[in-house]
């Protein structure tokens, strides 16, 4: 190769590379026009788009100059609070969206028997899905009852998840307004939650009262040293009278101690005497045999 065509490629090549660097470098906004053409020749200018910030802004510490400590700790807990208050209504509502995005999914696919066309049971395509059969349902369901709040949640700007819709729903149907007004006593309680709103909704009057359990009958009182006694005098005398257990009952109620022994006593004297006819009748038959 000629050294005339040697410095001509060597040239081109960095041209080229040098409009493949351009290339990568951002472009003013007028790097396209040409200043000595009129407007409406000048081409077309595109929009450019910011990708959306993944990350929060700081909080900014200059808000605190000038207060005293106090005065910043107090602020600092109210942005903490605002930030997880932040933080759990963006948790609900992505959970909110996916639930009718899925339920309403899932509806379709059951509408046109996708298991069948898998070759299997409803359950064993849940399964499939990484579900529980019985979830299949529960999402649908989730899905109509966030569906039928709508216009409750656009209207007070809180996401529902599926338990608290499934409370919400019935109550809106029948009272759009009443049910605003539960969802507004469950969050200032602080909590939002199906079990606050459960409650919010009995307090107004809307569901009936929580069934109270039926009374269980109540235990046996203790028993006093002079009760079991008297209850184990003729069962058992002689566990009645263990040393052990005597002393204990001496030191509670030596009186009553003293009359169950009498009773016990007086049994056992009783007892003695039928002892005796019974072995000397018993003898008597014995001899007549004899």
């Amino acid at each position: 190769m000629s050294k005339k065509n040697l410095v001509a490629q060597g040239i081109a090549s960095l041209e080229a590379e040098t409009t493949q660097r351009a290339s990568r470098v951002p472009r003013a906004a007028d790097a396209n026009r040409d200043p000595a053409l009129p407007a409406q020749f000048q081409p077309a200018e595109v929009p450019t788009v910011a990708a959306p910030a993944l990350m929060p802004p700081s909080f900014e510490t200059s808000a605190l100059e000038g207060m005293d400590e106090a005065k910043q700790v107090e602020t600092l807990e109210a942005a903490y609070w605002d930030a997880d208050r932040a933080e759990v209504r963006s948790f609900q509502l992505a959970k909110m969206r996916g639930s009718v995005l899925k339920g309403e999914l899932l509806q379709l696919l059951l509408d046109r028997r996708a298991h069948e066309h898998r070759g299997l049971t409803v359950g064993d395509y849940a399964e499939s899905l990484g579900v529980k059969r019985q979830y299949v349902y529960d999402l649908i369901g989730a899905a109509n009852d966030i569906r039928v709040l709508a216009p409750l949640i656009e209207e007070t700007s809180t996401p529902v998840v599926a338990s608290q819709a499934a409370v919400l729903a019935p109550l809106y149907k029948a009272d759009p307004e009443a049910a605003g007004l539960v969802l507004q006593a469950a969050k200032d309680t602080g909590k939002l939650s199906a079990a606050s709103l459960t409650t919010a909704a009995r307090d107004l009057g809307l569901l009936p009262p929580a069934e109270t359990p039926a009374p269980q009958p109540a235990p046996p009182a203790p028993a006093t040293a002079a009760d079991a006694a008297s209850r184990l005098a003729f069962a058992d005398a002689y566990k009645v009278l263990a040393p052990k257990r005597i002393e204990q009952l001496v030191q509670e109620n030596p009186a009553a101690v003293l009359d169950q022994a009498e009773a016990i006593e007086a049994e056992i004297i009783k007892v003695q005497r039928r002892v005796e006819a019974a072995k000397k009748a018993a003898r008597k038959a014995i001899g007549t045999e004899a």
